[in-house]
């Protein structure tokens, strides 16, 4: 049985790396980490603060699907941090994202890449995702910001069949996900992190990147643009919001971090803010 993530011990890490004293709570069973900080913030609470979730009844990804964990198997997390505005946070989806691939470098993966606008490869499957949501501060709070953005994420810390087979019960291939473990074994890195060494990195990088992140998310973008576009250069499909499907080749991201695609029978470069992209299976990289 994996150990249970300790607020204490994840609070202690942040004090001495980030310099600050974070209210951090551990939940054996929530719905979902993202919905318990939104009605966290809606109700006042002071921010900073970051919440884990051994368990979620109702992990939320991107355009409403359910992300799948076990307890205390994978990583969930949501930041709760207070913005000024929302203008300036078109670059936070890429940016974390490019947080959790340096964490995982830290630790010593390989082909690690960023799939527009926010999950996380590794050999061509993913192991992280990520959602970002805004709520409302109450008047207390506006001192600090006058938006609460609620970052959350979710990091494949060690998949077991059962889970695999939901993911497959989906329309999902299960040689399109993967998780630290799978990783370690497959790059055959001997020193391998604990899930609450993993989760302290995890919530540090991104409270780094929050405490700085009009410089972090400057830097954060030329990384993305010179070593982990995962879509660049490849032929992908786009879902847009009104259900509209579109096909072409990824030519990367502008400085707002609209995708970049250069459609099927055309020379002119589109630009987008909102899709689900998937690479095509003909030019998608293999998974070790």
């Amino acid at each position: 049985m994996v150990e249970a993530l300790r607020a204490a011990e994840i609070q202690a890490v942040v004090a001495e790396k980030n310099k600050i004293v974070l209210d951090v709570s551990v939940h054996q069973s929530i719905d979902s980490t993202n919905s318990w900080s939104m009605g966290q913030s809606k109700q006042g609470r002071v921010l900073p603060f970051a919440c884990f979730a051994e368990q979620q009844e109702h992990g939320k990804g991107r355009r409403g699907k359910q992300w799948l964990m076990k307890p205390r198997t994978n990583i969930a997390m949501s930041v709760s941090w207070p913005f000024t505005s929302a203008e300036s946070l078109s670059l936070l989806p890429l940016s974390v994202a490019i947080a959790i691939t340096q964490l995982l470098e830290d630790y010593g993966l390989q082909h690690v890449q960023v799939k527009w606008p926010n999950d996380v490869y590794v050999q061509g499957a993913k192991i992280a995702g990520i959602l970002i949501e805004t709520a409302p501060v109450s008047v207390a709070a506006k001192e600090a910001g006058s938006l609460a953005v609620v970052i959350g994420i979710g990091l494949n810390f060690d998949l077991d069949a059962e889970v695999l087979a939901q993911i497959k019960s989906q329309g999902q291939s299960s040689a399109e996900i993967t998780d630290i473990s799978r990783q370690f074994e497959v790059q055959q890195i001997s020193m391998r992190p604990s899930r609450e060494q993993v989760a302290s990195g995890l919530l540090s990088r991104v409270l780094q990147l929050c405490q700085n992140f009009e410089q972090q998310a400057v830097l954060s973008l030329e990384d993305f643009r010179r070593r982990y576009d995962y879509c660049m250069g490849k032929n992908i499909d786009l879902i847009l919001d009104a259900d509209e499907r579109l096909s072409g080749v990824g030519c990367g991201v502008s400085d707002n971090a609209e995708l970049m695609v250069r459609l099927d029978g055309s020379d002119v470069v589109r630009y987008f803010n909102s899709a689900e992209v998937s690479v095509r299976a003909d030019l998608k990289e293999g998974v070790g």
